[in-house]
């Protein structure tokens, strides 16, 4: 379930061919406070998000090779127990003519493609055939996780006894240019208001990846107000060029 209509997506890590298993993340908590203060930090300020990507676009998006052929679609996302963006799960296109082989390739290593709408792995069509005949299954890092594995798990809100407990789904999450991951897009239960984002600072991954626990009372996450996913524009190519040359230095 997303919150917008947008379509498209990138990234993940490299060594893999046919399937991507990942360990179980241990929790990540965030400091236990529930202040405002803490879930409104100037990493989950609404317009330095909209300069971000959101995990529900790179997922889907068309990937080229070094010389506009086809190699393929994101699949999924690889994140860093530090919450970076490590890689992009690639599952390859029928012209490789490899079935429905996936591989891995590292988020920094990915790049504007020639249209609008699409990323670039400067890499041939043959060399990606090698590629994945190489790679055998990636052997998972300590705290890795997946992005599919934490879309539509519920979110819970912190607070007293009264507050705590049962809040929403996480419908996407969000990344800065660098690949870094800043908030966690949630929408409420019952509809009807929002979606919101929340600091990943003020969240806490669940062991398992079975909830994502947000260090904040329902009140202080509608206080952020509507999180407008129509203002984002990940495939400016503009800035998409700004953060893969940051990505590179």
């Amino acid at each position: 379930m997303r919150y917008s209509g947008t379509s498209a997506g990138i990234l993940a890590a490299f060594a893999i061919a046919t399937s991507l298993t990942l360990g179980v993340p241990q929790p990540v908590r965030a400091q236990p406070s529930h202040s405002a203060e803490t879930v409104r930090t100037a990493e989950a300020s609404y317009p330095r998000l909209y300069q971000g990507w959101r995990a529900g676009v790179i997922v889907g998006t068309e990937v080229e090779g070094l010389l506009g052929e086809e190699l393929g679609q994101v699949v999924d996302l690889v994140v860093g127990p530090d919450g970076r963006l490590e890689s992009a799960v690639i599952e390859a296109s029928g012209m490789l003519d490899v079935g429905e082989a996936r591989f891995t390739v590292p988020w920094h290593q990915l790049m504007p493609g020639s249209v609008d709408g699409i990323l670039a792995y400067p890499v041939t069509g043959p060399d990606t055939l090698d590629l994945i005949r190489r790679q055998q299954q990636a052997a998972s890092r300590p705290g890795d996780w997946r992005v599919s594995a934490l879309i539509g798990q519920p979110a819970n809100t912190a607070g007293d006894a009264t507050e705590a407990g049962f809040f929403g789904t996480v419908e996407d999450l969000v990344f800065d240019r660098n690949g870094a991951l800043k908030a966690v897009v949630v929408t409420p239960e019952p509809e009807g208001e929002g979606p919101y984002a929340v600091a990943w600072k003020a969240a806490a991954l669940e062991p398992g990846l079975t909830s994502v626990t947000l260090q904040a009372t329902p009140e202080q996450v509608k206080a952020l107000g509507s999180f407008d996913a129509a203002r984002m524009k990940e495939f400016n190519t503009a800035r998409l060029n700004q953060g893969a040359q940051a990505r590179q230095e």
